[in-house]
């Protein structure tokens, strides 16, 4: 089992470190921050926080696993975000291994922290392109496949998993392949999520399926512009009809800009009719000087206080869930130059910092 897992970590880690290395030399120059903005949580706000967690997956020790997961709870957090790899869990065609996901589950849910499983990375079995040496990024040969899986997931889930991402940030090239040679995965995620959902609701009717979380950078060249739009006028597979809660990514945006990005997400949805909850699967930050690119956020306590501001300002935008990304730091296999090492709310030692108490008052906030 691991020694299937570690080609794809493996490969995972290089494509963030590259992404990483894309957002330093795209970092604009630092303009002077015109006065600070204080942001306080409306008395309407009534949603709820998550924490996006890294390296769970079967090759974590159960030790570990339960000290994370301790650390979550001790954070004020009510949801945890982690990867659910398809790869590992069906390596064969109806081969089903869900023990190791099994006890990753449980483990969260006996602290009372609801799971939501990520979705990713196609079996070599079932990808378009199998011979590719990342088989796993590409869309699966037939819709049916990734059906099948859905629905045995959501069989042996229920009662456990009420809410399913399928796949993650999906508008960047690097997290899901060209299959057709089009120039856009807009149409084969919209397709896969047809077929993910049909088979979710198959398996469990009251489940809900969650958009993979959109990217929607408008500086990094390998993010697809007009995704979601792409996905809902998508005339084989119109992808209004196949999810249930939209789903947004915000890391490194101002408070402004967030706003902004929650209202157009809004407004492109009601142009096709849709009125859907709207959830924010990462937001993230550094306390890194060389990588806060906010001029209103620096140092250490300008990291402590976006923390508290993109969460807030996200909350009182009417998101109903919203997920730090992620609660504790990236390990020894993430060099010094990826922006995002440092962004936990814990050291990867799980030692916390000065920002989960920041997280946790909020939490707390959010319950009176």
């Amino acid at each position: 089992m691991l020694r299937r897992l570690i080609p794809l970590t493996a490969f995972f880690i290089i494509l963030l470190v590259i992404f990483g290395l894309l957002f330093v030399n795209q970092t604009p120059n630092l303009q002077s921050c015109e006065g600070n903005v204080t942001y306080t949580l409306s008395p309407d706000a009534n949603g709820s926080l998550g924490v996006l967690i890294v390296y769970m997956d079967p090759g974590i020790s159960h030790e570990r696993a339960e000290a994370v997961f301790d650390a979550a709870k001790k954070a004020g957090a009510k949801w945890v975000r982690i990867g659910l790899i398809w790869a590992l869990a069906e390596p064969s065609p109806g081969e089903y291994n869900f023990t190791e996901f099994d006890w990753i589950i449980n483990a969260a849910l006996q602290r009372n922290l609801s799971v939501l499983p990520v979705v990713m990375f196609t079996p070599k079995w079932a990808s378009g392109k199998p011979d590719a040496e990342d088989y796993y990024l590409y869309p699966p040969a037939k819709g049916e496949y990734l059906h099948d899986f859905a629905k045995a997931l959501a069989i042996h889930y229920r009662w456990r998993i009420t809410h399913w991402e399928l796949w993650n940030e999906p508008d960047m090239r690097g997290f899901l392949k060209d299959l057709d040679g089009d120039g856009s995965t807009a149409d084969e995620y919209a397709e896969m999520l047809a077929y993910f959902y049909s088979g979710i609701k198959s398996g469990d009717p009251n489940a809900k399926v969650v958009l993979g979380g959109l990217a929607n950078s408008k500086v990094e060249p390998s993010c697809e512009k007009g995704y979601l739009r792409k996905l809902l006028s998508d005339p084989n597979f119109p992808a209004g009809r196949n999810f249930d809660v939209a789903n947004i990514h915000t890391n490194f945006r101002s408070p402004e800009d967030i706003i902004q990005e929650i209202r157009e997400t809004r407004a492109i949805l009601h142009e096709f009719g849709l009125e859907k909850p709207l959830w924010i699967t990462e937001t993230s930050y550094t306390p890194v000087k060389r990588f806060q690119i906010l001029p209103c956020y620096q140092g250490g306590e300008g990291f402590e206080r976006y923390v508290h501001d993109a969460l807030v300002v996200e909350l009182n935008e009417g998101a109903e869930v919203v997920f730090w990304a992620a609660l504790h730091d990236y390990g020894s296999d993430r060099p010094e130059s990826d922006p995002y090492k440092h962004s936990g709310l814990y050291t990867y030692d799980l030692e916390p910092k000065k920002a989960v108490e920041v997280f946790r008052e909020l939490s707390e906030e959010l319950e009176r």
